[in-house]
């Protein structure tokens, strides 16, 4: 439960909707998964299935479907929830061709773009693609960044990444050690630095991965002030839906 009511989150990465990817399996699934954001303070929320066609083929359909079944259960249970709509791209060398195509898709109506890697790639190959998203015109957001490896003793890449506009997001549940003690010690280590803009749940689904953003509080309270914590869980996700530069 939230300590301080007055809180809110914008939640900007998320895999609620269901049967698309890994997150939510059934409607049902999915609209608990929005109870309990929404109990946990949540207010704002940006869909971001994965978009890898090498693992779950083309979501572009099928997540507006979904998305649409949310948005009308969210007008019902929760009218002051507002819901947009994204892709969290699995980089690619072919995926610059979807997103002119439009079958990939930046967060909202931005140009803002989620992108993921597997934890393991190498740091030529994950610089080498951002730099070039950058290069495109597209700001990219690095998700969950605390998770890549390759990072942990590139940080000086991390700060000339966010010197030229990049994004770093990370996930609210990994200072509790859920992707283990590496990945909290980097999540400390980037918001110590200033380098971290955007904390998100990345939630898939109602146990092991919960759309929770509360469980960073305890921690954040007693590190950064309270202008702070509203900038990592809320302006910046607005500024990013406005398309606004951060």
């Amino acid at each position: 439960m939230i300590k301080n009511r007055m809180i809110r989150f914008f939640d900007l990465h998320t895999h609620l909707l269901c049967g698309v990817d890994d997150g939510a399996k059934t409607p049902e699934e999915m609209y608990a998964m929005l109870d309990m954001a929404y109990e946990d303070g949540t207010r704002a929320m940006c869909l971001t299935p994965h978009f890898s066609p090498y693992h779950y083929g083309d979501t572009s359909k099928a997540s507006e479907r979904s998305f649409a079944l949310l948005c009308r259960y969210a007008k019902e249970r929760y009218p002051d929830m507002r819901l947009f709509l994204g892709h969290e791209l699995g980089y690619h060398a072919s995926c610059m061709r979807a997103l002119e195509d439009g079958v990939c898709r930046p967060l909202g109506n931005s140009r803002y773009l989620l992108v993921d890697f597997p934890e393991a790639v190498s740091f030529f190959e994950l610089s080498s693609a951002m730099n070039q998203l950058q290069r495109t015109g597209y700001h990219p957001i690095l998700a969950h960044t605390e998770r890549y490896r390759c990072l942990f003793t590139h940080m000086d890449w991390v700060r000339d990444f966010v010197d030229e506009g990049g994004i770093v997001q990370i996930n609210a549940s990994s200072i509790c050690g859920s992707w283990g003690t590496v990945a909290k010690m980097q999540w400390k280590r980037l918001v110590k630095a200033g380098l971290a803009h955007i904390i998100s749940s990345d939630g898939h689904n109602l146990t092991s991965r919960q759309p929770k953003m509360s469980v960073c509080l305890p921690y954040l309270q007693k590190h950064c002030s309270p202008e702070e914590i509203r900038a990592l869980t809320w302006d910046h996700a607005c500024r990013v839906i406005k398309d606004e530069r951060i």
